[in-house]
């Protein structure tokens, strides 16, 4: 499926070179290998054969659902749903389970949510449900959650989930099927045109250039030279890393308008996966039933398939993780932790809570739950040891990049000399869903159509030549505000070994 770049010394030329397999690469790939004139001119260039294990998009599952505060969104997310119900390559990763989602006392973004649906056009089938009710339907598999801080909670049976590598990877086969390049590299520079220089280069003016294109080519570890007529860069959470050297270079500040820094920061969440016992189970019949919980703010919890009986929690409190970077003056940037399922036990102990509140009964019968928690847990009963074992086969840190209101960030390079460089990236935790539809949009923006201006004024660079941007007025509310990071990564390490579960908020 993918090429290795190991001929060191070699240079490719590629009309497009889509740097990143995650969802906005692959369906990039994807809409390209269905209009270009000559898709072996574009590349896809990766670290990792796709699905790539790093990605915020290769996941046991994720998502979809049109349930959204923004109307916006809404109305992107029927779109893509109508894809994944439909499309051949797509449809049979699609589980429309239905989703439940609790929200807290006090929040009104249920109610903003069912609004959006009476006023969508579509079919509103979502229907308030009492907490009584949750706790004995569905085979009573949220008989022991508790609900204490929460006051409402609907049902949507609209809402599903799809296995989430499996798709990714299907969509890009498909794209090299048609002529599309897949490479495996990894980059270590942006290589830059020593015809403008770095004195005049920090400026908010999107004027054209009177030079060429700045960046001339990207090399990778094996010191193969990449060259290019366009670079879009699809590098998620490693897109501000990336960047920030090449902004150094060119002294553009990191409070500048022109630095991506700006525009999008890189979090983090934690999950949790739990393998059932195989068929026939009644523990896996049992969680089988269940439709997706949203646990409020908290995070969200994501039913098992016969097939992987994998029951995926996520803990949806995001953090940074703000390190040095040794090319740009030290300057400090949150980047991806270099091992992701390194994952502190404090932070591990503050998940098992929240999943505790969740589904009590999964952890009584969980054979892990006390290697994960720095808390010691008394010795089971001859009894518990009988019950059936959910175990616990994944920590897991997934990062992404979020942007301030949680829009997307497509669109061209808004500088004058970087004109060849494109950025499609910003998925701030919900975008999974948009993968069968996002691509065709990038590629307006690579072909310089545009999307139309409430799209454009949404997924474009924010605050040059005094532009806001769709969400950036005062008291616009984030089309995912929960996710927003409140916390480093190295506060869940203060505190260990003191026996106490910390928690840094």
């Amino acid at each position: 499926m993918a090429s290795s770049d190991s001929a060191d010394g070699q240079t490719h030329h590629s009309s497009i070179l889509i740097l990143g397999a995650g969802i906005f690469g692959t369906s990039t790939a994807y809409h390209l290998a269905q209009t270009h004139p000559d898709p072996s001119s574009i590349t896809v260039l990766d670290r990792a054969p796709c699905p790539s294990p790093r990605a915020a998009s290769s996941d046991i599952n994720k998502i979809v659902r049109a349930d959204y505060s923004s109307p916006f969104y809404m109305a992107l997310a029927y779109e893509a749903m109508a894809a994944w119900s439909t499309w051949p390559i797509l449809k049979d990763f699609y589980h429309r389970t239905g989703w439940v989602m609790l929200d807290e006392k006090g929040s009104d973004l249920a109610e903003r949510i069912r609004k959006n649906f009476r006023e969508s056009g579509h079919k509103d089938e979502s229907e308030d449900i009492s907490f009584d009710e949750m706790k004995t339907r569905w085979g009573g598999v949220f008989s022991g959650i508790d609900t204490e801080d929460y006051d409402k909670a609907y049902v949507n049976p609209s809402a599903g989930w799809c296995d989430a590598s499996q798709a990714v990877e299907a969509m890009m086969k498909d794209a090299i099927s048609k002529g599309i390049r897949y490479e495996v590299g990894e980059v270590t520079e942006l290589v830059l045109s020593s015809s403008t220089s770095a004195s005049t280069a920090d400026t908010t003016t999107t004027d054209k250039p009177s030079s060429p294109p700045l960046i001339q080519s990207l090399k990778t570890t094996t010191n193969k030279t990449h060259t290019f007529d366009k670079l879009l860069l699809c590098t998620g959470s490693w897109t501000p890393w990336l960047l920030t050297p090449l902004e150094h270079s060119l002294s553009i500040t990191p409070t500048s308008p022109l630095s991506i820094n700006t525009q999008l920061t890189t979090a983090g969440v934690c999950t949790t996966a739990f393998r059932l016992p195989a068929s026939p189970s009644p523990l896996l019949s049992h969680y089988t039933q269940m439709p997706i919980l949203i646990y409020g703010a908290k995070g969200e919890a994501m039913p098992p398939s016969e097939s992987n009986r994998l029951l995926k929690f996520t803990n949806a409190h995001t953090f940074t993780n703000p390190v040095p970077h040794p090319n740009a003056g030290s300057q400090l940037i949150s980047v991806p932790s270099p091992d992701q399922h390194a994952v502190p036990p404090n932070l591990k102990a503050q998940s098992l809570q929240l999943i505790r509140q969740r589904a009590p009964d999964l952890l009584s019968s969980s054979s892990s739950s006390s290697s994960a928690s720095p808390e010691e847990e008394e010795e089971p009963s001859d009894d518990e040891k009988e019950k059936e074992k959910a175990e616990i086969v994944e920590w897991r840190l997934c990062w992404d990049a979020i942007t301030p209101h949680q829009h997307q960030l497509i669109t061209q390079h808004p500088h004058p000399s970087l004109s060849n460089l494109y950025l499609a990236t910003g998925g701030s935790f919900h975008s999974w869903k948009f993968l069968p539809v996002i691509g065709k949009y990038v590629v307006n923006v690579l072909g310089g159509k545009g999307n139309g201006g409430e799209k454009d004024e949404a997924w474009g660079w924010k605050g040059v030549d005094g532009k806001g941007g769709k969400g950036e007025g005062e008291g616009e509310r984030g089309a995912h505000e929960k996710v927003l990071p409140k916390t480093k990564l190295e506060d869940w390490v203060e505190g260990e070994g003191t026996g106490d579960v910390y928690l840094p908020y």
